[in-house]
């Protein structure tokens, strides 16, 4: 006898059935059919119809897991946040101003790179800067590598030489910046100081929340009579020159108004003052040669080791009625912090 002819309607309920229940053998329980009765009729219902399940639904049922972190949009939220106060930190740090209380000459040292965990910082020379720097109206920028730093790679070998631990150096570096008494207006992190973890850890030494800036900072310090100083400070500037060690100084006063531009990182020093006709200020740059005077090294290359401006003051007074007196800079710290002496004695 002829099986019997299904209409569309019976053969979509074999697919439904199945859709439901997950499976051909658990649907087939669920009728008063034979399992290879039903089995033929849903294979004849997809024949005939040309349907899919909607889902399909494997005999064996795998785990699903819980996503082992938070949706991405949420971490694209929190990238967004950070970036905004990220975005918000860096401006304020671009150009910040710092406010006295007084119209008197102020001593602005810029001291050169100290390395003064190093074999060859004249620490004698340090110790009597130090003091000098203490002086009433002495204040201070740290251009950068107050340490010789976590040294890298093939360098390594070279810190193996120092009588002093990377422990013994940060016991220094802290010393300098917390227990000196110097009045800093900026510390920056230079090469050495970037190396390892040396400028997170001169973040968390810096307890006094000095203003700690990764190379170069700008600032003006804008005294009570209105006076403003403007201070670009960079451990370098970019571009060199063999014959003149003020070449990247005077390109950055090109594009960028300061009264002071100043270095440190070659261990060298020089001091030029001019005037820029078209925007109708004077400006000083200068470069101080910092502490490290035994430096083998710089002679295997056959650089000359200099002996002054290890730090450059200058004099700033806000009443000077010229342009051209308003910076004075000395290379000799010790004239510097007598001739501000004088100054102040004036008012």
């Amino acid at each position: 006898m002829a099986a019997k002819s299904l209409t569309h309607e019976e053969l979509q309920d074999v697919l439904d059935l199945v859709e439901l229940h997950g499976s051909v053998s658990e649907a087939s329980r669920h009728t008063d059919l034979k399992r290879s009765t039903f089995e033929s009729r849903y294979q004849r219902a997809r024949d005939i119809l040309g349907e899919q399940p909607k889902t399909q639904i494997e005999e064996v049922a795998l785990p699903v897991f819980p996503e082992d972190d938070i949706p991405v949009e949420d971490i694209l939220d929190t990238m967004e946040r950070r970036f905004k106060k990220r975005q918000e930190a860096s401006a304020a740090r671009k150009w910040y101003s710092i406010k006295v209380n007084n119209s008197e000459p102020m001593g602005l040292c810029f001291i050169g790179d100290p390395h003064i965990d190093s074999n060859g910082c004249n620490i004698p020379l340090l110790r009597r800067d130090v003091k000098l720097m203490t002086d009433p109206g002495m204040y201070c920028v740290n251009l950068g590598d107050t340490t010789d730093g976590d040294w890298p790679g093939r360098l390594m070998k070279l810190h193996a030489q120092s009588d002093q631990s990377i422990t013994t150096a940060r016991r220094l570096a802290d010393w300098f910046i917390n227990d000196t008494g110097l009045r800093y207006l900026a510390i920056l992190i230079g090469n050495h100081d970037a190396w390892g973890e040396g400028a997170e850890i001169l973040r968390r030494m810096n307890v006094k929340q000095i203003p700690m800036l990764d190379w170069t900072a700008r600032f003006s310090v804008l005294f009570k009579n209105q006076r403003e100083l403007k201070v670009i400070a960079s451990h370098s500037f970019p571009g060199h020159s063999w014959v003149n060690p003020l070449h990247s100084n005077q390109r950055r006063e090109m594009v960028e108004e300061a009264h002071i531009y100043a270095s440190g990182h070659k261990h060298d020093w020089q001091i030029s003052q001019g005037e820029n006709g078209y925007r109708g200020t004077c400006y000083t740059l200068l470069r101080a040669r910092g502490y490290k005077f035994l430096d083998q090294y710089a002679e295997n290359l056959g650089y000359p080791i200099q002996q002054q401006a290890a730090t450059v003051c200058c004099v700033i007074d806000p009443q000077s009625k010229s342009p051209a007196s308003f910076v004075k800079p000395f290379s000799d710290l010790e004239e510097a912090a007598e001739f501000l002496t004088w100054k102040r004695s004036k008012r």
